[in-house]
């Protein structure tokens, strides 16, 4: 017996081919974004029953998007493979959405913010561009607004509070779009980098203003001056050590990020 048929190579498992089909979005970075703002407004006004339809149309909404995505940068026979997880969960989302206006029909006003912000989104992936700054910021404003959304559907009224800690989150997960370009497929543009960088310092001089006024917690400075700082020292320290960050470890640092940043925005003023 050879030594090459008593030790038979493994064979590497074959890769999928097509890559993904549509049913499960491949964005993690996205989940965040479709996660924390339900939560947060649930926190900020009061659970209600209304949100569990709520939170179905959203999260399926954010399915079906996914796959429309696909389906418009897929070309001939390819697209028919994103039909299914499009159609269902497209159908899901509506039913869904049918139900929430049922219970609450002035929700509806909330379409005068997001039919924009989605149709932006939409051009820009026909255009097949999904990942160009309008449409990832257009995009986490749409998910930003869920907060106000949440509270509105409760039938809660929608208190100062409520509009700043929106406004918070909505200042980091904006910077998280340039940011996380100057990391990655915008890696080395010092152009990418300054405004990143400028953006960061101008939130961060943003909620000095906020905490000054009483309007959030004096903790959300120290927090955007983090989140300035790391903006600049994350990439200064790629350039300088001449080896990207790996993508895991920006996501784990984004998270560690996210958690102050929620703190940050729930903390009443003068709790501490």
């Amino acid at each position: 017996m050879t030594q090459s048929s008593a030790h038979p190579e493994k064979k590497k498992p074959a890769k999928k081919k097509g890559g993904n089909a549509g049913w499960v979005p491949d964005q993690h970075g996205a989940w965040v974004m479709v996660i924390i703002p339900l939560v947060v407004g649930i926190s900020v006004a009061r659970p209600a029953l209304i949100h569990l339809p709520l939170a179905v149309a959203w999260f399926v909404g954010y399915f079906a998007f996914f796959a429309a995505g696909l389906w418009m940068k897929a070309r001939g026979p390819r697209k028919q493979r994103y039909v299914p997880p499009l159609v269902t969960y497209g159908v899901i989302c509506v039913i869904a959405s049918a139900v929430v206006i049922a219970m609450r029909p002035t929700i509806l006003i909330f379409a005068l913010v997001f039919g924009p912000l989605v149709a932006v989104a939409v051009w820009e992936a026909w255009n097949r561009r999904p990942r160009s700054l309008v449409s990832g910021e257009s995009t986490v404003l749409a998910s930003c607004a869920m907060i106000p959304v949440t509270a509105w559907a409760a039938g809660d009224p929608m208190t100062t509070r409520l509009w700043v800690s929106t406004a918070v989150i909505a200042l980091y997960f904006c910077g998280t779009i340039p940011y996380v370009k100057t990391l990655i497929r915008k890696r080395g543009d010092r152009t990418w980098f300054i405004g990143s960088v400028a953006y960061h310092l101008a939130a961060a001089i943003a909620v000095t203003v906020l905490a000054a006024t009483g309007l959030v917690t004096w903790l959300a400075v120290p927090v955007f001056l983090v989140v300035a700082l790391r903006a600049w020292w994350m990439p200064w320290q790629a350039a300088r050590r001449g080896t990207p960050w790996r993508p895991r470890t920006v996501g784990f640092g984004e998270m560690a990020v996210t958690v102050l940043v929620l703190v940050a925005a729930l903390v009443p003023p003068g709790a501490v």
